[in-house]
């Protein structure tokens, strides 16, 4: 009992070395963060759950809403830094391993189980997920919470309190992720092998009836959920259709070798490590896969239930989704149950052999992986230094700083209440405070001016983000120049670079050029209107260096 909790303690003290050392402070360059922050704000100053970033502010319906109130928990204490709010990722992370270390304990003995959690510290995608603002760390923490209460409600004569915090956890990490589904499946099924149906029947109740409310609301206002999109040939192109049974089985192929191959070895070891790395993570999977199987022939809890029901989730949704954050709950149960085969089956040569087994094993995996956190490490003191220097995205190079400081300009000079069309709305509105929907993936200019007219945009943003502005906005203003008018450029690039353009009113419009592109483009500059009194139109940088969430800085007194 003593050597359980001083390992507990060694495991969460090494868990937050790793985490603390390859802490990065800037912000992710997806949306998915600037989203989260978005919803935690509208919970604290809106007490509602609304997408406000969008010019039709509806309810959100898809991300659950766990961890945007933990982080709308932070703003309430005061937090109003990106720094500050990835604590809930970084606790989140450390808890998680002190939870996978508990459950393995109870299965593999104090020493093995602290091979486990120390292997899933150092895993790469762990690591990597620790210091963003994503739902995944927090999602990974209730999920490993669940199953080891799951696996102390299974004890003869465990008290009815283990399942009850089991439910509670795997309700929470449904309502944290929507992936979270198959642990309830799991939990369920676990139930009805075993018999309980009274504590089925509580459970189903217990969770149900939010889930049901969830569902209700997404319904409620037609909002488009992961389930709709799971049928689609591409959610990020619905016009491509709906999936059949030929293309869900092609997916199924797709994602094995994408999951084998690629997002589970990576995940582990980091990149770079070349075709060694994709062989390692091919035996971890078989020897995990061959463990759970022997496993299931002597009992079936939780565990056993819901690894293969998560496993095929992510095996049939769309390829464009995967990716090594998805493989992030199979870690812990596939490093668990290869140790579990390994040294077992080295046992027979006896406890020596197997015990030098296991240590070699979780060499070969530690190893790679510790020199990856030694390069996270290295990355992150370097982005520490850019963003203090010149400002929280000062990491991802020049083109993203002028696509911040176009949204940072925005705010403080466009006229109130504006609508922008951009590349990155929820960045865009997290910078701003200005409401932004992303531009039509279309070179015509009818698509454009459609959509701005019916969200009532004046302005669309030119970026260099990634190119697909340069495409699709330039190629419709190419096509129609008369229709926009020009604000001011961003950055001290050559060419076109950043540029703010307005949307002139339909009467305004100078008809489509004729034959397609104009060869010579000529804007003319955007009425005074556009802009507020005394807007600073100069071409330089205009984001002081600031940790602050722009967004955020309005909930102070």
């Amino acid at each position: 009992m003593r050597r359980r909790w001083i390992y507990l303690g060694l495991v969460v003290l090494v868990s937050s070395l790793v985490v603390f050392g390859a802490f990065n402070p800037a912000p992710h360059s997806g949306g998915d963060n600037a989203g989260y922050v978005t919803l935690a704000y509208s919970l604290v100053s809106h007490h509602t759950y609304t997408d406000l970033y969008d010019p039709a502010q509806l309810p959100h319906t898809k991300y659950p809403p766990v961890f945007p109130a933990l982080l709308a928990f932070l703003m309430l204490l005061g937090a109003r830094t990106w720094t500050a709010l990835k604590t809930v990722a970084a606790v989140s992370t450390v808890a998680m391993t002190g939870f996978t270390y508990l459950w393995a304990e109870r299965r593999l003995g104090s020493g093995r189980a602290l091979g486990v959690a120390g292997a899933v510290a150092l895993s790469a995608s762990v690591v990597y997920y620790s210091h963003w603002i994503l739902s995944d760390p927090t999602f990974l923490a209730l999920t490993m919470a669940a199953l080891w209460a799951f696996d102390r409600a299974e004890e003869e004569g465990a008290p009815t309190g283990w399942l009850v915090l089991g439910v509670a956890a795997a309700g929470l990490a449904y309502f944290t992720r929507s992936a979270g589904l198959p642990l309830l499946v799991a939990l369920g099924g676990w139930l009805a092998l075993r018999r309980r149906w009274r504590a089925l029947a509580g459970a189903a109740l217990a969770v149900g009836i939010p889930a049901f409310l969830w569902w209700l609301r997404a319904h409620s206002v037609g909002q488009i959920e992961y389930t709709s999109e799971f049928w689609m040939v591409n959610p990020y192109q619905p016009s491509l259709g709906r999936v059949g049974i030929g293309g869900l089985l092609a997916r199924v192929v797709t994602n094995v070798r994408g999951y084998v191959g690629t997002h589970i070895p990576t995940g582990i070891f980091g990149r770079g490590g070349g075709p060694g790395i994709v062989v390692l993570g091919g035996i971890l999977v078989v020897l995990g896969v061959a463990g759970w199987a022997r496993r299931c022939t002597r009992r079936i809890g939780v565990v056993e239930l819901f690894a293969p029901l998560y496993a095929g989730l992510i095996l049939l949704w769309p390829a464009v989704w995967s990716g090594d954050r998805f493989a992030l709950p199979l870690l812990p149960i596939l490093f668990l149950f290869a140790i579990e085969l390994l040294t077992e089956g080295a046992r027979r040569l006896g406890d020596m052999t197997a015990s030098l087994v296991g240590l070699v094993g979780l060499l070969v995996v530690v190893l790679p992986a510790f020199g990856n956190w030694l390069s996270a490490t290295r990355q992150a003191s370097t982005c520490a230094a850019l963003t203090k220097q010149n400002g929280a995205f000062a990491c991802y190079g020049t083109r993203f700083a002028d696509f911040t400081d176009a949204a940072v300009w925005s705010g403080a000079n466009l006229p109130a209440g504006s609508v922008v069309l951009s590349r990155k709305p929820r960045i865009f509105f997290v910078l701003s405070g200005l409401r932004s929907r992303t531009f039509p993936f279309d070179v015509q200019p009818v698509a454009h001016l459609a959509l701005a007219d019916s969200v009532d945009a004046r302005y669309e943003l030119l970026d260099q983000v990634d190119g697909l502005a340069g495409r699709y906005v330039g190629g419709a203003i190419r096509r129609q120049p008369g229709a926009w008018c020009d604000i001011r450029p961003f950055g001290r690039g050559t060419g076109v670079g950043t540029r703010l353009f307005g949307l002139l009113p339909p009467d305004d419009r100078a008809p489509p050029e004729s034959g397609g592109e104009a060869r010579t483009v000529r804007i003319r500059a955007c009425p005074a209107s556009y802009v507020r009194s005394g807007a600073n139109l100069s071409n330089y940088p205009s984001s002081p260096p600031s940790s602050k969430i722009p967004l955020l800085e309005g909930m102070d007194p």
